[in-house]
């Protein structure tokens, strides 16, 4: 059985950012979202995740590029850690995100 928590982040004007945590006891937490401008997906945006404390902060973990909805998932991630995601189009961040899951 796996819980849901849901994330969300303050959009700027125009914007709309969502981001959704799923722990899972025996494989760990994963995040889903999606990547739109004024409420269009933004397709082969790339995603980076990276660790924002210890030893390995501000090193991509790992790395996506959406999908033709603007869809992006990272997993099996760990609990209680705080990380960051990167999200840049055509060499331009877009948005920078933290959560902890």
């Amino acid at each position: 059985m796996s819980a849901f928590t849901k994330f969300y982040f303050r959009p700027s004007k125009d914007e709309w950012v969502h981001a959704v945590a799923s722990p899972d006891k025996e494989s760990g937490s994963g995040i889903y979202g999606r990547v739109e401008e004024k409420g269009v997906p933004v397709a082969r945006a790339m995603v980076l995740l990276l660790r924002a404390e210890g030893e390995r902060s501000g090193k991509p973990l790992s790395s996506v590029i959406t999908d033709e909805e603007g869809d992006f998932a990272f997993g099996p991630l760990e609990a209680g850690q705080l990380y960051v995601i990167k999200i840049f189009r055509d060499g331009v961040k877009l948005r920078e995100l933290e959560l902890t899951v």
